[in-house]
């Protein structure tokens, strides 16, 4: 399938990790944890035209094509932080169609609101900072 996967390790008290689609992890288990570090980032493509809600996982890298609708892109409930999400307008139609990020019950730059992309070719990441601060922009392009 196209969707985001949830790795199980079985060990004696392990956690699930959430794995982005196409991205390449190291799984390290102590025999009682697992962690995961990711080696390289994947893409998930969105097209509005049969994909318009979707929720991101750490470390997601999505095109979203919203030439025929809008999306709206939910952010993980439970972030760690430095985890990152990036978003990328891949034809030039937000301002069209916005996306809608759905912050989940975490702030936006210390805001209550959702972050609605509405910029043709606008391509933004957002990384996690803490519970005040919330989903920080690290680069916000166009």
């Amino acid at each position: 399938g196209s969707s985001q996967r949830t790795l199980s390790v079985l060990t004696a008290s392990g956690t699930a990790q959430p794995v982005p689609v196409g991205a390449t992890l190291l799984c390290i288990s102590d025999g009682t944890n697992t962690t995961t570090r990711l080696l390289q980032l994947g893409s998930k493509s969105i097209d509005s035209a049969t994909t318009t809600a979707y929720t991101a996982v750490k470390n997601d890298q999505i095109f979203a094509t919203t030439s025929t609708d809008a999306i709206t892109i939910t952010l993980p409930a439970s972030p760690a932080v430095g985890d990152e999400i990036t978003i990328i307008d891949t034809r030039g139609t937000f301002g069209s169609n916005n996306l809608t990020i759905d912050r989940n019950g975490q702030p936006i730059n210390t805001g209550t609101s959702n972050l609605v992309l509405n910029t043709n070719g606008q391509a933004i990441t957002l990384v996690y900072v803490d519970a005040t601060r919330g989903w920080a922009f690290k680069t916000n392009t166009a």
